[in-house]
């Protein structure tokens, strides 16, 4: 951030005087620096409590490369951390803002006398958040890769999704095909034994009756059971490259298989099907766990989570209680690679998902993974997959 803290202060008051909402500074020691609100809003009895909550947000420990949105009941905030030279200064928070989806009847009870709160859909306000991050960094964000790094705003990504991507049911004489694109997200999940991620398909049932082909012409039923032994397959598969032993999974396929084969009506079969996601799922997560002590588990669920963010071998060792070295030492020898070669390899596996499943620029995708430059991420990612992420992208993305 290279912003003096007036020209700071003229973009929160700007950004107040333009869009009528309020906007807060606090520092890295949870105190509000200035903040810029009506005075109708200050004298609302919500005034306070909210003020408090923004006070006590846990604003540093998220990553600071994007604008991070949040909520509490109606009211909508989002906030940018600010930092120079890795140091986090504090943050820039906007809000509350409510949904301009609300119906007429509820907004009127939520004026504050003559000034409203206000009502903005969600596209403005992702706007607005970007617009004051390209002041305070002078860098453009992807939209959409906003959106998709944001828990609170993926609801909105996957309808959108589901809309641009789900066929016509009327199309196909009410006979459409699962949606490619969560067969894949699915397939990755149980790959990588990622059972907490298998919630996220719940609004989108991958295995939905009515999204089911035609694999028989016998009996609806049979069509089902056909369906979902290729599904089993596929899943089997997938686990095996994740590291569940082929013995294991074998069986797994057939005790699953045989079960299905039983099964009397669709929704038995659907929810047997749901039952061997979850079993396979968990069980390459169980594996993974089996190989490393509860230190390395620790450094890699941390690594995981901060994927986007810093990581540095000294914050590892203090979550770990451990000196760094003995801790880098003691990571290689389990593991079979250092921390910052494993932090690569996640990275770059996950800058394959982000190729495969969005349309990302591949620039946006190395800065957001923290790769310092361009040509670094794709000597790294070559390095790990033997092709650059734009021959990546050709032979796997489901975005073309």
């Amino acid at each position: 951030m290279k912003i003096s803290s007036i020209d700071l202060q003229y973009i929160c008051q700007l950004i107040h005087e333009t869009h009528h909402l309020s906007v807060f500074y606090i520092n890295q020691f949870g105190e509000i620096v200035f903040e810029y609100t009506s005075k109708h809003f200050q004298k609302d009895s919500r005034y306070a409590p909210l003020k408090d909550l923004i006070r006590a947000y846990p604003y540093q420990t998220t990553p600071s490369v994007f604008p991070i949105f949040f909520s509490n009941a109606d009211f909508n905030f989002f906030y940018i951390n600010l930092k120079m030279d890795q140091q986090f200064l504090g943050s820039i928070i906007v809000g509350p803002a409510l949904s301009s989806e609300m119906s007429d009847t509820n907004k009127i009870n939520f004026y504050v006398e003559e000034q409203p709160i206000p009502f903005l859909h969600y596209q403005q306000f992702l706007t607005i958040s970007l617009f004051v991050y390209y002041l305070i960094y002078r860098q453009k964000l992807d939209k959409t890769m906003v959106i998709h790094n944001n828990q609170s705003l993926k609801p909105i990504i996957i309808q959108e999704e589901n809309t641009i991507l789900e066929l016509s049911n009327a199309r196909r004489n009410f006979s459409v095909h699962t949606n490619l694109y969560y067969e894949k997200i699915l397939l990755d999940f149980v790959k990588n034994g990622r059972k907490e991620k298998l919630n996220e398909l719940s609004n989108y049932s991958i295995v939905g009756e009515a999204e089911l082909g035609v694999l028989s012409k016998q009996s609806h039923l049979r069509s089902v059971q056909n369906l979902m032994i290729t599904g089993i397959a596929l899943i089997c598969r997938a686990a095996i490259e994740g590291g569940l032993n082929e013995e294991t999974a074998f069986t797994l396929s057939d005790f699953y298989i045989q079960k299905l084969e039983e099964q009397s009506n669709s929704l038995s079969i659907l929810s047997l099907m749901e039952e061997a996601i979850y079993d396979f799922t968990n069980r390459v997560s169980q594996s993974n766990k089996d190989k490393y002590s509860a230190t390395i588990i620790t450094c890699q669920h941390f690594i995981d989570n901060q994927m986007y963010g810093e990581i540095t071998l000294d914050h590892l060792a203090v979550i770990c209680h451990l000196s760094p070295n003995y801790l880098s030492s003691l990571f290689k020898k389990e593991v079979g690679m250092s921390i910052s070669e494993y932090i690569q390899q996640q990275r770059i596996d996950e800058a394959k998902r982000l190729l495969t499943f969005t349309n990302y620029p591949i620039s946006d995708i190395g800065s957001l993974l923290n790769f310092t430059d361009q040509s670094y991420f794709i000597k790294i990612f070559k390095k790990f997959t033997g092709i650059t992420p734009k021959q990546y992208r050709i032979e796997h993305s489901i975005q073309r």
